[in-house]
């Protein structure tokens, strides 16, 4: 007999899986990916999306990523891949390199570990044109989640939990298992005589989360069931959306976005707001201009806050920005001193480099390579030797504190092109043309006018 759902009293049938997926609204022909790490929750979601998929004619891929941090890490990649195979289930696995260096560190690297998943995850997302990004979390995760939050003190965002659909840089991250609970995907796995890996560190005390899980049957023996709780979340989240709709029609109004990644608020208007609306929208614009999945601390972004509205005002650098007045206008561009990795990639790809800017460099002609090329910002120097060439740059004008901000891509011989420069070495534009455009955050996590953002493609 199927389990209920916790709030509507239906199993999770395909019927009750379908009508979470439809608050996605996934396009046929789209491709989506779905994180499996072989856990019963992973495992069950997968093979409801490889249900769900082929009757929406949609193109599902799992991804496993070989964190390294057991002995026993790659070898349940490869159990995951081999059940995959059997569901006819793409399946690539990604390795985290570094996960093998913090084994015996001191501190815990789980938080390292997931963000380096997520990462990777979401990079091959990008290389692959896949929009959409699904994860496992359920009802008991989301429980979880609220407890640890209200004993850090959070506010309406951070109880509001886990939201059905977020974002990280332009691939959407989804999960449409938050009404369901543990013991529903269990079940999802018994009746498809599917196999599921337990993981030590999740009964390990070590862990908060763990700690918070256990702590749940005294709670519940006091009347804070996991039902009232997701009931409580429910609400907070719609205050979430109310606050959130206010910011975005602030931005829409107020601010103004450019294809160099700069954004301009009007500060009249931000002071005008109320000032959680205002705390929220900064918030957002710092997280978006410097590429980052969240915004400030809060202590910081209140500083900064004050001074933009109440005065005196001094220019700032906050969360890998650089904040400033003109004229009316606060301006958020990038810090280019925190700009600091450079990124691999090769022909024909796409990829999200320093969370702003979605490049690839378009073969002319039919012609393929496997040539490595390196993404890194403009500096200085490059710029510099760049004038000797005498050649006519629209970046010219540009105030080198936004121009150093900008992708350069590099080859073996060295510079090879500057995109938003329209610049190419030599004859490569024959056989090559790059292209740079805003990365997706810019539309999901800051949506405002974008009247100068464009795809720039040098002719």
């Amino acid at each position: 007999m199927a389990l209920e759902h916790p709030s509507t009293g239906e199993g999770l049938s395909a019927a009750a899986f379908t009508s979470s997926m439809a608050q996605f609204e996934i396009p046929q022909g789209a491709r989506i990916a779905v994180a499996v790490s072989g856990g019963a929750d992973s495992m069950a979601l997968a093979l409801l999306l490889a249900e769900w998929a082929p009757a929406h004619k949609v193109s599902l891929h799992g991804l496993t990523v070989d964190h390294r941090l057991r002995d026993a890490a790659e070898s349940e990649a490869e159990r995951v891949s081999g059940w995959l195979a059997l569901r006819n289930i793409p399946h690539t696995t990604l390795s985290w390199e570094e996960g093998v260096h913090l084994r015996n560190v001191d501190a815990s690297p789980q938080h390292a570990a997931r963000e380096a998943r997520y990462r990777l995850m979401v990079e091959w997302c990008v290389a692959n044109d896949c929009a959409y990004l699904f994860v496992a979390h359920h009802a008991d995760d989301q429980v979880e989640t609220f407890l640890m939050r209200l004993a850090r003190g959070s506010g309406v965002d951070g109880l509001a939990a886990m939201s059905a659909l977020s974002s990280r840089g332009s691939v959407n991250l989804a999960r449409p298992l938050l009404e369901f609970t543990k013991e529903h995907l269990i079940e999802v796995c018994r009746v498809h005589d599917q196999d599921w890996l337990n993981d030590p560190s999740n009964e390990s005390e070590a862990s908060t989360r763990v700690r918070f899980r256990k702590a749940q049957q005294m709670l519940e023996k006091e009347g804070l069931t996991r039902q009232r709780l997701l009931a409580t979340v429910r609400h907070l989240r719609r205050a979430k959306v109310a606050l959130d709709h206010a910011v975005t029609q602030l931005l829409k109004a107020s601010g103004s976005l450019d294809e160099f990644g700069v954004v301009r608020l009007t500060v009249q208007a931000l002071a005008g707001a109320p000032e959680e609306v205002g705390l929220r929208a900064l918030s957002r614009i710092l997280a978006a201009v410097s590429g980052s999945t969240y915004g400030p601390r809060f202590e910081s972004l209140e500083g900064l806050y004050g001074c933009a509205v109440s005065g005196p005002w001094r220019d700032a650098t906050l969360h890998g920005c650089f904040i400033a007045r003109g004229g009316k206008d606060l301006i958020v561009c990038r810090e280019a001193a925190q700009i600091i990795s450079d990124q691999k990639f090769v022909m024909g790809i796409n990829v999200v480099w320093d969370g702003r800017f979605r490049v690839s460099l378009r073969p002319i002609g039919i012609q393929r390579s496997d040539q490595s090329f390196t993404l890194k910002r403009l500096t200085p120097s490059v710029w510099k030797s760049l004038r000797y060439e005498k050649a006519a740059f629209p970046l010219e004008a540009l105030p080198p504190r936004v121009r150093e901000t900008l992708p350069a891509i590099f080859d073996s011989k060295g510079l090879l092109s500057i995109p938003h420069a329209g610049y190419m070495r030599n004859n490569e534009g024959k056989r090559l043309r790059p292209q740079v455009e805003l990365s997706g955050i810019f539309g999901s996590s800051l949506p405002i006018r974008r009247e100068a953002a464009k795809i720039l493609q040098p002719k």
